[in-house]
């Protein structure tokens, strides 16, 4: 496995903005990361709403586990 096959993975610290562009059709999340630097992620509204769908579900288990 090359490294180009690797997930990028950084840790956020902040949700620096939520934005739509492209007539609301996409949303640019921009995160401030653990090193001080920016990154945007480019969500379509439906892959957004997925998203959120499985943020929601995920924490409803772990707040509901003992």
């Amino acid at each position: 496995m090359s490294d180009d096959d690797q997930p990028y993975v950084f840790a956020a610290v902040q949700v620096v903005s939520v934005e739509p562009i492209d007539g609301g059709r996409t949303l640019v999340v921009r995160f401030k990361r653990s090193d001080g630097g920016e990154a945007a992620v480019l969500l379509s509204s439906p892959l957004a709403q997925d998203l959120k769908r499985q943020i929601a579900d995920t924490l409803n288990d772990v707040q509901g586990s003992p």
